[in-house]
């Protein structure tokens, strides 16, 4: 299954950069949850969670770190089905977004909050395009 095997290799790409972080890795988590989140959020064409009225990128979460330093992501609160079907139906046409947004954003996270940015900078170009 593909979507198994893709999020096992986005946890441990998650994994192993946190053991770069060094002794801070639950708050240096946090910090990286923190941009992967914002670069989900930040909806363009072609990335980010779909957007049509935004109220399921509001619902965009980081818990965390609890005791064991685990960070969460999550989408959907009392809607996690439709969230999750807007991430896992690859089929579906978004003008702004794209099916498997929150593991596509942990796909291009980079230190520094390099991808926090480019996202931040994207979202901006397409609010211009769609005459924001």
């Amino acid at each position: 299954m593909s979507t198994k095997r893709d999020f096992q290799k986005a946890a441990a790409k998650l994994e192993k950069l946190s053991r770069q972080i060094g002794k801070d890795v639950p708050s240096g988590l946090r910090v990286i949850g923190e941009e992967v989140m914002l670069d989900a959020k930040a909806s363009r064409p072609g990335a980010g969670v779909p957007r049509d009225t935004g109220v399921l990128a509001s619902t965009g979460r980081v818990e965390g770190p609890n005791g064991s330093g685990e960070v969460e992501l999550s989408f959907g609160g009392a809607a996690a089905p439709y969230a999750l079907y807007q991430h896992e139906v690859t089929t579906l046409s978004h003008r702004l977004g794209e099916p498997r947004y929150l593991i596509r954003a942990v796909e291009r996270w980079q230190a520094n909050g390099a991808s926090a940015r480019r996202a931040l900078n994207g979202m901006l170009s397409a609010v211009r395009a769609l005459g924001g």
